[in-house]
Protein backbone atom coordinates (compact mmCIF):
# COMPACT_ATOMS: atom_id res chain seq x y z
CA UNK A 1 0.00 0.00 0.00
CA UNK A 2 2.81 2.17 0.89
CA UNK A 3 4.14 2.08 -2.64
CA UNK A 4 1.28 2.76 -4.44
CA UNK A 5 1.02 5.97 -2.67
CA UNK A 6 3.80 7.87 -3.88
CA UNK A 7 3.22 6.89 -7.59
CA UNK A 8 -0.34 7.37 -7.01
CA UNK A 9 0.33 10.92 -5.21
CA UNK A 10 2.71 11.74 -8.51
CA UNK A 11 0.27 10.48 -11.07
CA UNK A 12 -2.15 13.35 -9.50
CA UNK A 13 0.52 15.94 -9.04
CA UNK A 14 1.12 15.60 -13.25
CA UNK A 15 -2.32 15.39 -13.88
CA UNK A 16 -3.27 18.42 -11.65
CA UNK A 17 0.07 20.33 -13.01
CA UNK A 18 -1.15 19.34 -16.87
CA UNK A 19 -4.46 20.60 -16.28
CA UNK A 20 -3.15 24.27 -14.41
CA UNK A 21 -1.32 24.43 -17.92
CA UNK A 22 -4.30 24.02 -19.83
CA UNK A 23 -6.31 26.07 -18.42
CA UNK A 24 -3.29 28.71 -18.36
CA UNK A 25 -2.46 28.17 -21.70
CA UNK A 26 -6.37 28.40 -22.86
CA UNK A 27 -6.53 32.10 -20.76
CA UNK A 28 -3.58 33.45 -22.80
CA UNK A 29 -4.97 32.66 -25.91
CA UNK A 30 -8.33 34.12 -24.86
CA UNK A 31 -6.22 37.49 -24.06
CA UNK A 32 -4.68 37.48 -27.04
CA UNK A 33 -7.23 37.26 -29.21
CA UNK A 34 -9.05 39.76 -27.01
CA UNK A 35 -6.10 42.10 -27.53
CA UNK A 36 -6.24 41.90 -31.53
CA UNK A 37 -9.87 42.40 -31.96
CA UNK A 38 -8.91 45.89 -29.66
CA UNK A 39 -6.27 46.38 -32.01
CA UNK A 40 -8.35 45.68 -35.19
CA UNK A 41 -11.11 48.12 -34.28
CA UNK A 42 -8.89 50.42 -33.32
CA UNK A 43 -7.07 50.48 -36.90
CA UNK A 44 -10.66 50.41 -38.74
CA UNK A 45 -11.35 53.51 -36.87
CA UNK A 46 -8.12 55.05 -37.62
CA UNK A 47 -8.64 54.07 -41.29
CA UNK A 48 -12.51 55.45 -41.36
CA UNK A 49 -11.17 58.55 -40.01
CA UNK A 50 -7.98 59.16 -42.31
CA UNK A 51 -10.78 58.17 -45.18
CA UNK A 52 -12.80 60.86 -44.20
CA UNK A 53 -10.82 63.13 -43.82
CA UNK A 54 -8.54 62.61 -46.81
CA UNK A 55 -11.70 63.16 -49.13
CA UNK A 56 -13.15 66.19 -47.54
CA UNK A 57 -9.51 67.50 -48.21
CA UNK A 58 -9.02 66.48 -51.76
CA UNK A 59 -12.49 67.34 -52.57
CA UNK A 60 -11.68 70.89 -50.85
CA UNK A 61 -8.36 71.38 -52.84
CA UNK A 62 -9.81 71.09 -56.18
CA UNK A 63 -12.51 73.18 -55.48
CA UNK A 64 -10.11 75.38 -54.76
CA UNK A 65 -8.04 74.97 -57.93
CA UNK A 66 -10.96 75.51 -59.94
CA UNK A 67 -12.01 78.93 -58.16
CA UNK A 68 -8.17 79.77 -58.70
CA UNK A 69 -7.98 79.40 -62.08
CA UNK A 70 -11.56 79.98 -62.66
CA UNK A 71 -12.40 82.94 -60.31
CA UNK A 72 -15.21 82.22 -59.01
CA UNK A 73 -14.52 82.33 -55.25
CA UNK A 74 -15.57 80.80 -53.11
CA UNK A 75 -17.95 78.79 -55.33
CA UNK A 76 -15.76 76.06 -56.22
CA UNK A 77 -14.79 75.68 -52.78
CA UNK A 78 -17.68 74.94 -51.62
CA UNK A 79 -19.12 72.63 -53.96
CA UNK A 80 -15.46 70.56 -54.12
CA UNK A 81 -15.76 70.78 -50.18
CA UNK A 82 -19.41 68.88 -50.14
CA UNK A 83 -18.44 66.65 -53.08
CA UNK A 84 -15.46 65.02 -50.57
CA UNK A 85 -17.86 64.87 -48.12
CA UNK A 86 -20.04 63.08 -50.11
CA UNK A 87 -17.06 60.83 -51.32
CA UNK A 88 -15.41 60.44 -47.52
CA UNK A 89 -19.28 59.08 -46.64
CA UNK A 90 -19.29 56.41 -49.75
CA UNK A 91 -15.55 55.73 -48.74
CA UNK A 92 -16.52 54.84 -44.89
CA UNK A 93 -19.30 53.10 -46.35
CA UNK A 94 -17.77 50.89 -48.72
CA UNK A 95 -14.88 50.20 -45.63
CA UNK A 96 -17.89 49.67 -43.51
CA UNK A 97 -19.16 46.56 -45.99
CA UNK A 98 -15.85 45.54 -46.38
CA UNK A 99 -15.49 44.73 -42.54
CA UNK A 100 -18.72 43.36 -41.96
CA UNK A 101 -18.17 40.85 -45.19
CA UNK A 102 -14.98 39.82 -43.18
CA UNK A 103 -16.72 39.32 -39.71
CA UNK A 104 -19.80 37.93 -41.72
CA UNK A 105 -17.41 35.08 -43.95
CA UNK A 106 -15.14 34.81 -40.03
CA UNK A 107 -18.40 33.61 -38.10
CA UNK A 108 -19.64 31.38 -40.72
CA UNK A 109 -16.55 29.63 -41.57
CA UNK A 110 -16.32 28.87 -37.59
CA UNK A 111 -20.11 28.25 -37.12
CA UNK A 112 -21.52 26.75 -40.49
CA UNK A 113 -20.33 23.44 -42.05
CA UNK A 114 -17.95 23.92 -44.84
CA UNK A 115 -20.11 21.53 -47.12
CA UNK A 116 -23.08 23.25 -47.16
CA UNK A 117 -25.41 20.71 -45.37
CA UNK A 118 -26.76 21.53 -41.94
CA UNK A 119 -25.59 19.40 -38.50
CA UNK A 120 -29.16 17.40 -37.96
Amino acid sequence: MSSEGPDDLGERIAKAKAAHEAREAEKRRKADQADEANISAGAYALRFGIEFAVSILVGGFFGWLIDYFAGTKPWGLLIGGCFGIAAGIRAIMRAYRELNAQALKLTQGQSAPTDGTEDE
